[in-house]
């Protein structure tokens, strides 16, 4: 039986019972008989979902991952990723012989970019990984908020180290970035699972399953914003080892450092809240602010002597923060989008 759309007439049987044909070729195919259960689930959007045994939802969703001598390190990871993003609970990985170097490859994969997996089972020829985050534990706009905390602080420490020449502190908003790549996988994989079926969209935190877009944006351009806050801190420890000065520039690097992190900060706010008429107004707001304090800096910087090094590494940090504003936007455009539904009831 192919995919596509079936009519069927509602019947009344009784007084109060409505019945609903299955389609006989359908009902083949999935194994049902009579006398058999389904499960009937009542979605946000009205519909109903129907869900034989062999259908229904595993609590432990498992696939395997047969890593081959001739298979590369990239595909390796390439491979469980796609696994680990798709959603699944339990990856069981089996491994040709003398496989040490696969194996170190996972276990750094497991450390650096995936949250709550553990290794449930390593022998000669397997790893068995499990994921042990209950999904209730974290949803989504806990995600979101977590991810945009950890980029405004990169955002605000990155200029804060360049003031200072601290450039510890600039490595460390390098090394915080790691974290929020980990978070992001980790909301893309509770999308996916809620997409597949894996998991149900309230118990991630969605309200329906369309909503799964905006976070998808939300997520990827928070993920975006922490890279040019690691960008900032990486040119502003160039700068420091160079001994190159900031000097006369101080002003209006710190001004639109606030102002990208106001409207980061803004845009989080707007998105976790589903604040629709505040991002529609910061929309208006934002943008001839930000073309003012590009005009200022690009006229500061006009005005001194020509130094090639300087001011192309001092350009690409006022850059990032301009890009930071950028995807702050994408965030707030998310948030009308997310809201759409419900504004339109109201």
């Amino acid at each position: 039986m192919e995919a596509g759309e079936v009519v069927r007439r509602v019947q009344v049987i009784g007084k109060s019972t409505y019945v609903v044909s299955l389609p006989k070729g359908w009902a083949r195919r999935v194994g049902l008989q009579q006398g058999v259960p389904v499960s009937i689930s009542l979605e946000p959007d009205g519909s109903l979902r129907i869900l034989p045994p062999t259908f229904q939802r595993a609590k432990k969703p498992m696939i395997k991952l047969s890593v081959k001598e001739d298979t590369s390190k990239d595909s390796l990871v390439r491979e469980l990723m796609a696994r680990y993003l798709a959603g699944y609970k339990i990856i069981e990985i089996s491994f040709p012989h003398d496989a040490v170097e696969y194996r170190e490859i996972v276990r750094k994969i497991v450390a650096n970019k995936m949250i709550g997996v553990e290794l449930l089972e390593e022998n000669e020829h397997t790893i068995v990984l499990q994921v042990l985050v209950n999904v209730e534990e974290l949803p989504v706009n806990v995600v979101i908020q977590r991810m945009g905390q950890i980029a405004g602080g990169m955002i605000s420490d990155s200029m804060e180290g360049l003031f200072s020449s601290d450039i510890k502190l600039l490595r460390d908003v390098v090394e915080r970035d790691d974290f929020v790549d980990k978070l992001h996988l980790y909301l893309l994989r509770q999308l996916n699972a809620s997409v597949r079926g894996f998991v149900g969209i309230k118990e991630i935190g969605l309200r329906s399953l369309e909503e799964a877009i905006e976070y998808a944006i939300a997520g990827k351009s928070i993920e975006r914003a922490a890279d040019h806050a690691q960008k900032i801190a990486t040119n502003a420890e160039s700068l420091i080892e160079a001994h190159v000065s900031i000097k006369g520039l101080e002003n209006e690097l710190d001004l639109m450092t606030k102002l990208a992190k106001e409207v980061f900060t803004n845009s989080i706010r707007c998105f976790t809240s589903r604040d629709r008429a505040r991002a529609l107004s910061l929309l208006d707001e934002y943008p001839p602010k930000l073309v003012e304090a590009e005009r200022r800096f690009v006229g500061k910087i006009l005005e001194e002597p020509c130094d090639a090094r300087r001011h192309m590494i001092i350009r690409l940090i006022a850059d990032s923060l301009r890009r930071v504003c950028d995807y702050s936007m994408d965030i707030l455009e998310a948030t009308v989008d997310l809201s759409l539904e419900g504004f339109a009831e109201a």
